[in-house]
Order: structure tokens, then sequence, then C-alpha cells
């Protein structure tokens, strides 16, 4: 087990309580092409601060974000690290007490060989075409949660090409060396909606 806390919403039947949205929160929302992905930015933004805001104990409008040297999100005067992440109408926020990163993600609808090749190590590539073609989506879209968490508790985003992290086998959890730290990793099923996959990484715990 590792130690991050997940939650997942829908996105698009959430009742956003505007007044709690900061004054550049609500132009992010405005600057959204359509209602739907205006309702979603704004539903992720009242999210994340009504459950930090309950983690916490605090009021979710009082809570003050900075960007952190990571490139990352973070809360201004509390030491609690948090990432979203979010796919269609399905929301993820994962929290816990060091760097992390959250993915979810829609099933991959068309898990071509070029896009594995752009994904997985040579390992994990040659164990995808090992698999029947009906498990190869699933397979896909899991390591590639697995990467994006994994790239966005570093912190490099796409700067490091997710095919040189090498994540093994399909088990349930993981652990790698990324930038000279480690990171442990879980695939997520509870609250998962049908069609999704979703990973958490976490920093290790400093022994």
């Amino acid at each position: 087990m590792i130690d991050v806390h997940v939650r997942f919403f829908d996105l698009d039947a959430v009742l956003v309580d505007e007044p709690i949205l900061s004054a550049s929160e609500h132009e992010r929302v405005a600057r959204k092409a359509t209602p739907t992905l205006r309702q979603r930015q704004a539903a992720s933004f009242h999210c994340l601060r009504v459950t930090l805001g309950e983690v916490l104990g605090a009021m979710p409008a009082a809570l003050a974000f900075r960007i952190a040297d990571s490139g990352k999100p973070a809360l201004l005067d509390h030491a609690l690290h948090f990432n979203v992440s979010h796919s269609g109408g399905v929301g993820m926020l994962a929290w816990g007490p060091r760097e992390l990163g959250a993915d979810v993600e829609a099933l991959i609808a068309r898990p071509s060989e070029g896009l594995a090749e752009e994904i997985l190590s040579p390992r994990e590539l040659d164990a995808w075409r090992a698999l029947p073609i009906t498990e190869r989506q699933p397979w896909l879209t899991r390591a590639w949660t697995r990467k994006e968490s994994t790239l966005k508790a570093v912190g490099s985003g796409l700067r490091i090409p997710p095919r040189t992290i090498d994540l093994g086998d399909q088990n349930d959890a993981w652990t790698v060396r990324v930038s000279e730290r480690e990171w442990r990793g879980i695939d997520c099923t509870d609250g998962v909606p049908e069609g999704f996959r979703a990973a958490v990484c976490i920093e290790a715990p400093h022994e």
C-alpha cells in the first residue's frame, strides 16, 4: 500500500458553488469554448477546493495556490501535496504527504503500434505485442496512466519520454527510479468508471 488518498468525480453532475472559486479560476473557466467544457473546468476547481478544505479543516474559498518548483500547482500555506487529472467528464484528485502524480484516461480508442512504441519500453512493447488483440487496448491504457502519473509526480511532464521508463509486468503496483529518486505507484480500481483506467504515483518515503 502507498500513503495516497484518491477520489473520482462526475464533473458533469457537480453543482458548482461559484463563489468559492478565485478570480483567476473564473477566468480560466470563461476561456473554455463550450458550456460542457466550462462546467467541467469549474467542477474540477470546485471539487479540488471542497475536498482539500475538508481534508485540511479549512474553508474552501480560503485555500490559496501557487506554482511549485516542480511546475505543478501546490497549496500556498500547507505541506499537503495533491494532483488533479481529468478525462472527459471524469475527474480525479489524489493527495498525500509527498510529491505525487495522478492520471485517469478513457480507454485508448486506437491502440496502434506507433502509439505503443511511443509509450512502452522495449521490454513492455514485446509483452504488449504478445497479447491477444482484444487485450491490447486496456493493457496500453493502463501502461499510459502509470507512465503519466509517474511523470506528473516527478514534475517533468513529457520531457522524459515515457518509453524510457520501464515498469515491467502489469502487477497492480510498481516501484521505479526516475530523476535519482524512488517512486511507488499503484493502479486505481475503486471508483473508476467503466471504460477508464487510472493510476497514482508518489515519492517513496526517505528512510
